[in-house]
């Protein structure tokens, strides 16, 4: 009986193990015929700001040649680690870093206030970011208009602060804003000084072949509740009139109503002149929950402008430790999800030049999480070449397309045509043809190439995202790899508003 039981044992013991296995076996078998469960989007903007002082204050000289091979190498290193948008600046405080009509060249480009630097650097970032794949964004500081102790000196054109010294905001006796070290700004409750600042807009966008438009400082001055701006003569006038205040808002919701009307001008021009030139804006980190937040500190309503539709992207300046008792930063992304109601994408502005960056590293998954579709580093200069490999390493493993703008344009570009490639030494070569011309006429803006080891292969999967291709290209050469020959390719095609066609038939590489 024992040697039975022992038997019974022993026979279980082994079907046990063999069914083991065979569960295990099937398990590998799954894994190797389905794909993985995607872990990164395929659609997300990364981005940077790249301020004035980053690329004009780093030198000892302002020699071009120094500037531009800077504005050159980081963009090339952004593209590297898998970013696709940048926020290049070019207006601070009624100056420009461009050909401008209305405005003087900045001093950081020659050390002289109106002086010709002899280059562009707006149109030399256009140009670059564009041979990398990269969106160009135009900043533009709105209603600073001036900074330093001294007044501007006199130039061709003059300096709108000489200009026009009735816009600068005032205080509650009516004291025009004193020169500091920080910015003086023009009143937002003036009409014509926000038409002036619309007309420069204006002129960019016409001149330019931007991106985007980029506005930050779309706002009044800190501590204006207590210092009482802006209560300069025109300002009072217009809110106690019916006809500037016809629903006779109180003086706060009046000057939340001035700022909402110059973004609301400015985007209906910007629109105008190119309807698919998107138009985005820096805000106060906190929408109106902390003490310093935009609605209530500065008369900022961000919400406001998405429900009026005149915003296409919204980035909060969330430069918050992850552990704040109040203003942690997953909780006022949660926030800014829940405030934004209409469909239009909020990214988190990272404060990578005062976070640590193991910080950064989680709250790049706290925005994902909360389901932010995207994020932007302040400032291109924190971020080091160690930095830039950690991200492309853990956390931008690999490229990804901008979200889909589906309001500004709802027809998508049609399939590229004829999509070949072929294998020649150490290199391969993918060839097409553009896409037929869809109902808008807009052409291809750019191509995305993407593979997989399954048919068909997945666009929806931010991983078999291989190469993207400026529109102007039908063809690219890689380096082979040596598994190139085990994938599937398909092509798809990209408008402005990263509308996206359906994709090719599915091909091998041919010898």
């Amino acid at each position: 009986m024992k040697s039975q039981t022992k038997h019974l044992i022993r026979w279980l013991a082994i079907t046990a193990f063999a069914l083991a296995l065979i569960l295990l076996f099937i398990s590998l078998f799954q894994n190797f015929v389905k794909p993985p469960k995607a872990n990164l989007p395929a659609r997300e903007a990364r981005a940077v700001w790249m301020s004035r002082f980053d690329y004009t204050e780093r030198f000892t000289t302002h020699a071009p040649d120094s500037i531009r091979a800077y504005i050159d190498e980081s963009f090339r290193q952004i593209h590297d680690a898998n970013f696709n948008m940048v926020f290049f600046q070019v207006r601070g405080n009624g100056d420009a870093f461009y050909k401008s009509k209305y405005e003087p060249w900045s001093s950081t480009l020659t050390g002289t206030l109106g002086k010709n630097p002899g280059w562009d650097p707006l149109d030399f970032a256009i140009q670059t970011a564009h041979r990398y794949g990269l969106e160009l964004h135009a900043w533009i500081n709105a209603f600073p208009a001036w900074r330093g102790l001294d007044d501007p000196i006199r130039t061709t054109p003059l300096h709108p602060y000489l200009l026009h010294p009735e816009w600068i905001v005032c205080d509650n006796s009516g004291k025009p804003m004193p020169k500091s070290d920080h910015y003086i700004s023009f009143s937002p409750g003036i009409p014509a000084a926000r038409e002036y600042i619309v007309k420069v807009v204006a002129d960019i966008v016409s001149k330019y072949n931007v991106d985007g438009v980029h506005f930050d400082y779309i706002r009044y001055p800190e501590d204006s509740p207590e210092l009482g701006y802006s209560h300069d003569r025109i300002s009072v006038r217009r809110f106690k009139s019916p006809e500037s205040n016809p629903l006779n808002l109180n003086w706060d919701d009046w000057q939340r109503d001035q700022v909402t009307a110059f973004i609301s001008k400015a985007y209906d021009t910007i629109t105008s002149i190119k309807p698919y030139v998107k138009v985005s804006a820096s805000v106060v980190g906190n929408y109106k929950t902390s003490e310093w937040n935009g609605y209530y500190t500065v008369y900022q309503d961000v919400r406001r402008w998405a429900e009026i539709g005149k915003i296409d992207m919204i980035i909060p300046m969330i430069y918050y430790q992850r552990n704040f008792r109040e203003n942690s930063f997953p909780t006022v992304v949660k926030e800014w999800k829940e405030t934004i109601h209409k469909e239009r994408p909020v990214f988190a502005g990272l404060g990578a030049y005062t976070v640590d960056w193991d910080e950064i590293l989680l709250e790049i998954d706290d925005a994902r999480n909360i389901g932010l579709p995207g994020l932007v580093f302040f400032a291109i200069s924190s971020l080091d070449s160690e930095k830039l490999a950690s991200l492309k390493s853990t956390k931008f493993q690999y490229p990804t397309l901008l979200p889909a703008l589906s309001w500004k344009d709802t027809i998508s570009p049609m399939t590229p045509n004829n999509f070949q490639i072929t294998k020649k030494e150490k290199q391969i070569r993918f060839s097409w043809a553009a896409p037929d011309i869809p109902k808008d006429l807009e052409v291809a803006q750019q191509y995305v190439i993407y593979r997989s080891k399954f048919k068909p292969v997945d666009t929806t999967r931010g991983e078999n995202i291989f190469i993207i291709v400026p529109g102007t290209q039908t063809e690219w050469m890689v380096e082979s790899q040596i598994n190139s020959d085990n994938f599937y390719y398909t092509i798809t095609a990209l408008d402005h508003a990263k509308n996206q066609s359906a994709a090719s038939p599915a091909v091998r590489i041919a010898h």
